[in-house]
């Protein structure tokens, strides 16, 4: 069921974006208007082969690629299951309490180390005029809480000992792209026709 919902969502981005060439070349071709640019055009068609790559490689790439890993290695090192076992009630075995208060020591850190790196007078994360939003720290927040997880989720599988080597760990980061890869098709597509919607239009 999940599939096909990806796949017709994708086969309706893909026919959008045929839409909108027919339209942008309809529109500039009888209002002969500068503000419409045709996809059809010489320029056009230079823009879309020349700037495809360009117009993929957005921040949302970076962001679905560390969300993926760190997804992957959540549910694959067994902390996922924990904290849901502890939200049901369940009393997890010494491994994993020990594997469990090294995990929230080490996020205390991490809360702390980014708590001094923006909250602090001249906080290095903070923007020039000393606000969080927009700073260097809110452009980093989506791959600073995916980096959390990736070290929490290794670093409790290890000691629990549903990670028994760096293979098994490295597997655990691969599977969460293996699970979203209809969401990289998806992205492919609607990135391009959002950027062909900018430059037909804007």
């Amino acid at each position: 069921m999940k599939t096909k919902f990806w796949a017709w969502l994708t086969l309706v981005l893909a026919a959008l974006q045929i839409l909108l060439i027919l339209v942008s070349w309809i529109v500039s071709s009888a209002t002969q208007q500068t503000y419409v640019h045709s996809l059809l055009s010489s320029e056009g068609i230079r823009w879309f082969m020349g700037r495809f790559s360009e117009n993929l490689a957005t921040p949302v790439l970076v962001w679905l690629l560390v969300a993926a890993i760190a997804y992957g290695v959540f549910r694959t090192s067994g902390l996922a299951q924990a904290i849901a076992d502890l939200i049901h009630g369940k009393r997890p075995s010494y491994r994993q309490r020990f594997a469990l208060t090294v995990s929230m020591v080490l996020l205390i850190l991490v809360i702390l180390v980014v708590f001094f790196l923006t909250c602090t007078s001249h906080a290095v994360l903070l923007s020039a005029t000393g606000k969080l939003f927009p700073s260097s720290f809110s452009r980093a927040l989506i791959p600073i809480v995916a980096f959390t997880v990736t070290i929490l989720s290794v670093v409790y599988g290890l000691l629990s000992t549903h990670f028994l080597s760096w293979q098994q760990v490295f597997e655990g980061m691969t599977e969460g792209i293996r699970q979203t890869l209809p969401l990289w098709v998806v992205y492919l597509f609607a990135a391009q026709l959002i950027q062909s919607l900018i430059y037909a239009f804007a």
